[in-house]
């Protein structure tokens, strides 16, 4: 018995191009049901997420314009995330003595700000987006809204 017939069946049931469409379409169809029912998906569990941004070395002046109860911009609209809280604290920075060796100080004039920021999004998945950003620990974000923006980088994150 030939496992290809003359007229490309295999079996001399089906057709071989026709059974590796089918099967192509299958595995298509199969991936992307995994990925959205599969096991890292949960799908619609609507959680809190609160994080902590750190944004170094800013002028008072842009310090003074960030508030707390002040909406994330993402584009062109706000988004569900609000600040929480804000803290300041000098900036630090290393110098170098006279005798060559490196010492951490104070910035007379720079400050750091710490950001408290909360929201609600579905998490599925690997990751958390929020905002319109990835909210991951170590990883740069843009507090932005109506009047300022500064760059800084998550230090810590709840999900709730």
């Amino acid at each position: 018995m030939k496992f290809i017939d003359e007229r490309g069946r295999l079996f001399g049931i089906v057709n071989l191009v026709d059974m590796l469409v089918l099967l192509a379409l299958l595995l298509v169809l199969g991936g992307g049901y995994y990925k959205y029912k599969g096991p890292g998906a949960i799908a619609g569990e609507e959680k809190t997420v609160r994080f902590t941004v750190i944004a170094p070395i800013q002028r008072p002046e842009a310090v003074g314009a960030i508030k707390a109860g002040d909406r994330i911009v993402s584009g062109s609209s706000f988004t569900g995330v609000v600040i929480k809280e804000i803290k300041t604290r000098p900036s630090e920075m290393v110098a170098t003595t006279a005798d060559g060796s490196r010492v951490l100080t104070q910035d007379p004039y720079y400050l750091d700000v710490i950001a408290t920021m909360e929201g609600k999004t579905t998490v599925s998945g690997a990751t958390i987006n929020l905002g319109g950003q990835e909210i991951r620990s170590g990883k740069d974000y843009f507090v932005k809204s109506l009047t300022y923006e500064v760059k800084g980088v998550i230090t810590e994150v709840q999900v709730k």
